[in-house]
């Protein structure tokens, strides 16, 4: 099981977008991701190489199996994406800045030409992530920094593989690879929270069709085991989150609402050491909860999953034909913020 999430920095750097106090993170943005599509290889040339290990080798051939099958199958913008591969020492591409305010889960959020606002600030360099979520800190907001993995440009650019994603198991590979296809797809100016979990939901259903599909091997009750380990993941963190949310719905004493949040966190500590014990990969998410369990934290995982149970429910009705699938997804996209939450959870609870 993975002990990183998988985010998506979804930025434009446009050099006409450089104003203001925003000179110097776009400045950092633009930079970094110039740097690393200047350093991309063809997947082609990187193959044809005999210095290549094998294990990369086989890797790099199984990405472009699963981009070229999403393509055809899923209706995903496959081409020119993925083909390329940068070679990197370090275990994410760009980190994530979270924050919320100490006693809210409402997430602090940036705001960018053409995508609109979005619940994270990316930087190209650890340092920099950290300073600025010390910044925010300092201010009194809850602040968390994510290793990012893997970004996409929605289609500006032709996105390269690098070694993080590379570093994956099989099955993880291509969940990250469909995910990222999806934002290439359908990508709603300012709605985080639609965009990850559609993604997400896609990303899955996208990997088991893959696999069912192929004679990729895979260990018998792979995807059973995984679901229980997803399902018991994310009830400690609904639940931690619906407990929080009363918390702060009930008090304004400061005193009080650290005190009990403080239980809360570790209540949640001790319920994941205690189903890490009967619940088979769960130890897997081990570094998440050794992290501060914070409000800003705690937002990446609703803002990746709390609209899957709605999608899924979507592709269900449509028999799971992704052309329906998708016309339908499309439907939602042209309702407004309101309307679509509505739907949502109303798919949801259905």
């Amino acid at each position: 099981m993975p002990t990183l999430f998988r985010f998506s920095l979804l930025c434009f750097w446009l050099p006409w977008a450089l104003a203001g106090c925003q000179l110097g993170y776009y400045s950092q943005a633009i930079g970094g991701h110039w740097s690393l599509m200047g350093e991309r290889e063809p997947v082609e040339q990187v193959l044809a190489d005999p210095e290549t290990p094998q294990s990369l080798a086989g890797k790099l051939q199984f990405s472009q199996q699963v981009v070229s099958w999403a393509g055809i199958h899923l209706g995903l913008p496959a081409d020119d994406v993925y083909h390329q591969y940068v070679a990197l020492e370090q275990d994410a591409v760009v980190w994530n800045v979270l924050a919320a305010p100490p006693w809210s889960l409402t997430p602090k959020t940036w705001c960018y030409p053409l995508v609109g606002c979005v619940s994270y600030r990316g930087y190209f360099h650890r340092e920099r992530a950290e300073k600025a979520a010390a910044n925010l800190q300092a201010d009194g907001m809850d602040t968390w920094v994510g290793g990012a993995i893997a970004y996409s440009t929605l289609g500006w650019f032709a996105d390269p593989l690098t070694t993080p994603m590379i570093q994956r198991s099989k099955p993880s590979l291509a969940e990250l690879l469909i995910h990222e296809l999806a934002h290439r797809k359908l990508y709603i100016k300012g709605d985080t929270r639609f965009n990850e979990s559609l993604a997400t939901m896609v990303g899955r259903e996208g990997a088991k069709q893959y696999f069912s599909a192929t004679d990729e091997p895979l260990p018998d009750g792979y995807w059973d085991r995984r679901e229980q380990v997803e399902d018991a993941f994310l009830g400690i963190i609904a639940d931690t989150r619906k407990a929080l949310a009363r918390l702060y719905e009930s008090t304004s004493k400061p005193s009080r609402l650290a005190s009990e949040k403080a239980r809360i966190q570790q209540q949640a500590r001790g319920r994941f050491a205690e189903e890490s014990q009967r619940v088979r990969g769960l130890k897997g998410y081990k570094p998440f909860f050794d992290g501060p369990l914070n409000n800003a934290q705690l937002n990446t995982v609703s803002d990746y999953n709390d609209y899957v149970p709605a999608f899924s429910r979507l592709f269900s009705q449509c028999q799971q034909q992704w052309g329906c699938f998708w016309q339908q997804v499309d439907n939602l996209s042209e309702l407004n913020d309101a309307q679509r939450k509505q739907a949502l959870e109303a798919l949801a609870w259905n």
